[in-house]
């Protein structure tokens, strides 16, 4: 897909590329039952000074090869929840098998205004799966 087709999570800003992707074992008969993307998994946000850094889990599907993913941020927050996605080009079919992927960034949070990160795996064309919320660890949840 080239870049003129891709169509980005509405009212976000690319905050960075994920490269250091940790590639799961298959997943095989797939456990996705529909062409929606699976939900981040195994979410978590911890609080470290004046950063928040995530660690989330997506299932992709295994006939997809990826080196890296984009993620886009909602600017402005929605209260105090950072809308945060994982932008990949997703082939609009029900997969054989999967592969779990998991990785680690950082978000700015200077003001401490971050209470909930809600992650989407997001399609260039797009197809997304429902957002999965977790609270920001460290800011008295």
């Amino acid at each position: 897909m080239n870049t003129e087709d891709k169509v980005l999570p509405p009212g976000t800003v690319f905050l960075t590329t994920i490269t250091n992707l940790q590639k799961g074992p298959i997943i095989s008969p797939s456990t996705q039952t529909t062409v929606t993307p699976l939900p981040p998994n195994n979410v978590s946000a911890v609080e470290s000074g004046t950063a928040i850094t995530i660690t989330a889990t997506v299932y992709i599907d295994a006939a997809d090869d990826i080196n890296s993913l984009d993620v886009y941020i909602a600017q402005p927050l929605t209260g105090d929840t950072q809308d945060v996605y994982f932008v990949y080009d997703y082939e609009e079919e029900i997969p054989n098998a999967l592969y779990p992927y998991t990785f680690s960034f950082e978000i700015e949070d200077p003001n401490k205004s971050i209470k909930n990160i809600e992650s989407y795996l997001w399609d260039e064309d797009p197809v997304t799966s429902r957002g999965t919320v977790t609270p920001v660890e460290g800011h008295g949840n």
